[in-house]
């Protein structure tokens, strides 16, 4: 027996759950926890993530073009959901992260990032509730403690959070 289901997105979960760094390290930075993120291509390396358009993210990638994708552990897990939880309008979440300016963008890489992401936007497409953001990944730097580029994840080691 089959139900329908309202929610579609929630058959495609779980998926691991983001922080999104955007702004610009010296004027306004903000975190955003998101499970949208997709790759979009290889050739060029592109990335994509879907952000809500009230959003304080959204303003801040609309208005310098750049953000980042950080990957933090399981043991961040209340972290993550505290980020996702809150608006970037109402409290200062860069308060909760060390971070510090991208290497290639000017948008914010959390210090303790098992993997991160820096990204420069290159199109948007408009969802009516989102956008999404489509970049070029400048740079992508993993720990390789816990990547490897042939294995992937060593899951043996550690565990990234996931959206559910």
């Amino acid at each position: 027996m089959y139900k329908v289901i309202e929610k579609y997105y929630l058959l495609l979960h779980p998926r691991p759950a983001y922080i999104i760094g955007s702004g610009l390290v010296g004027e306004k930075v903000n975190f955003m926890a998101a499970s949208w993120v997709t790759p979009v291509s290889e050739e060029p390396p592109r990335v994509a993530v879907a952000v809500d358009v009230e959003s304080y993210t959204h303003e801040l990638i609309e208005k310098y073009g750049e953000y980042t994708v950080n990957v933090l552990p399981v043991d961040k897990l209340n972290l993550v959901y505290k980020v996702g939880s809150t608006s970037g309008r109402e409290v200062d979440k860069s308060q909760w992260f060390k971070y510090r300016r991208g290497e290639k963008v000017g948008a914010p890489v959390i210090l303790d990032s098992l993997a991160y992401l820096e990204c420069k936007v290159v199109d948007t497409h408009e969802a009516e509730d989102v956008t999404l953001f489509i970049a070029d990944v400048l740079l992508a730097k993993a720990n390789i403690e816990y990547f490897s580029s042939q294995r992937g994840w060593d899951f043996k080691k550690v565990n990234i959070p996931l959206h559910n």
